[in-house]
């Protein structure tokens, strides 16, 4: 199974209008697009998320990614920052070296304005932080999710 982690934040639910919904169809529709089977959602929104997730797809939604990431032990995870964000002493390694898992592996991304926190993760033995390399200082989630799917199915279809 592959599956992608996104952090729902609260400036994403500012009016729970349909700008959100667009853009929960969006990740929806691009994870699809690219084989995922799993999309998980940890709602980190005050007012709880408007979404409402499709059937089409195996959708979980958690207030926290540890508590997403207990269900999944011997998965492997991904994490994916910018490399402007991530700190200096933090081990990783770029999406060009990447060798992507065939399966049972975790896509994980920071929400656009948090990001994820390193050094709150604890990396298990096949886990690995990714750096995606940009010019801008931020990486918007999707599009973040969006390029490292992508890669996946470009590595893979040349196997």
């Amino acid at each position: 199974m592959i599956g992608v982690v996104i952090h729902l934040e609260d400036r994403w639910n500012y009016a729970q209008s349909d700008r959100d919904i667009e853009i929960m169809q969006m990740f929806h529709e691009s994870a699809k697009g690219l084989n995922v089977d799993l999309f998980i959602v940890i709602d980190k929104t005050t007012e709880g998320m408007v979404y409402k997730l499709p059937v089409d797809i195996k959708c979980e939604v958690y207030k926290t990614l540890d508590e997403a990431l207990q269900n999944y032990p011997d998965y492997t995870k991904l994490y994916f920052e910018h490399t402007n964000a991530i700190s200096a002493g933090i081990e990783h390694i770029s999406l060009d070296e990447l060798i992507h898992p065939k399966d049972n592996i975790l896509y994980i991304f920071g929400g656009d304005e948090k990001g994820l926190n390193f050094s709150d993760i604890k990396l298990g033995k096949n886990d690995k932080i990714i750096s995606i390399l940009i010019s801008r200082y931020i990486l918007w989630t999707i599009v973040a999710m969006t390029i490292a799917l992508y890669d996946r199915y470009i590595k893979l279809s040349k196997e």
